[in-house]
């Protein structure tokens, strides 16, 4: 995601009032997406969590608080977001108070609006879209891939961009991930063009002929990996598949065998570090 100069100009407005108050400053960035500042309490015993003091302070003032989710402006390392700048760093001095813990700095998003903006817009690409608790499931008619929409409203607020910003964005990153899943299911064909192969939800699937069990990967394992680490994780777990396709089908299941027709399969997880 880019930086968008009106939602940082918003926030260093909040951040340069110099108001100690425990009284919200409240500034709409748009509809479901506010931007907060307002003075730490001055408790000298029984420290509370920052959300304790600011979600009853500001509940009078945003509508909906309770499907809403509050993201720190000085928390980007504790949700490992190594490209987004700290707070220090893009607010200089105006983010000081909020290191130190005498202010805090926060936007509140309505998580509902925001998977509703970021569904219609993803469905502009012809994609189909589902709206699973707190992640997005697309399909583009063929590879299901899966978004935390937690996580990309984190990664919109630290990274100071909009809903439209970060719409586009992550269909960018659906659209990457696409086009990958349908080059390594080119590769996975070719491989095992011996057995009958099939995309099945997220699996890849390989079902030898004339038998009732069929093996498959969790393509989901690299979905957030870079070009290096997918084709290393998508090499081993191949070697892996050889390995059971070599193996005498009796020994594939200790217990129950699968049946490939029913679309369930033995799936094989390859972990990477």
């Amino acid at each position: 995601m880019h930086l968008n100069s009106r939602v940082q100009e918003v926030l260093l407005r909040l951040l340069g009032a110099g108001d100690s108050s425990q009284t919200p400053r409240i500034e709409r960035v748009e509809e479901g997406y506010y931007a907060v500042v307002r003075g730490a309490s001055k408790r000298a015993k029984c420290p509370v969590s920052p959300e304790r003091e600011d979600f009853p302070a500001v509940k009078p003032f945003i509508p909906h608080l309770v499907r809403t989710r509050a993201v720190y402006l000085n928390k980007a390392s504790a949700f490992g977001l190594a490209k987004a700048e700290s707070l220090v760093v893009w607010a200089g001095q105006l983010g000081e108070q909020v290191e130190r813990g005498t202010r805090h700095a926060f936007a509140i998003v309505d998580a509902d609006v925001f998977a509703n903006e970021v569904s219609a817009f993803l469905r502009t690409s012809g994609w189909i879209v589902e709206h699973v608790e707190d992640a997005l499931r697309v399909s583009d008619g063929r590879f299901p891939e899966n978004a935390n929409l937690l996580r990309v409203i984190v990664q919109m607020v630290l990274f100071r961009t909009t809903f439209a910003d970060a719409a586009r964005s992550l269909k960018a990153q659906f659209a990457g991930r696409f086009l990958r899943d349908a080059q390594l299911f080119a590769r996975f064909e070719k491989r095992f063009a011996r057995y009958r192969q099939a995309v099945i939800d997220r699996y890849f699937t390989v079902c030898p002929d004339r038998s009732h069990l069929g093996a498959g990967w969790d393509y989901w394992q690299i979905s957030n990996c870079d070009a290096h680490d997918a084709a290393e994780i998508f090499e081993l777990a191949m070697k892996e598949f050889e390995t059971l396709l070599a193996t005498p089908q009796k020994d594939w299941l200790p217990v129950v065998a699968t049946v490939c027709c029913e679309q369930s399969i033995l799936n094989l997880k390859v972990t990477h570090d």
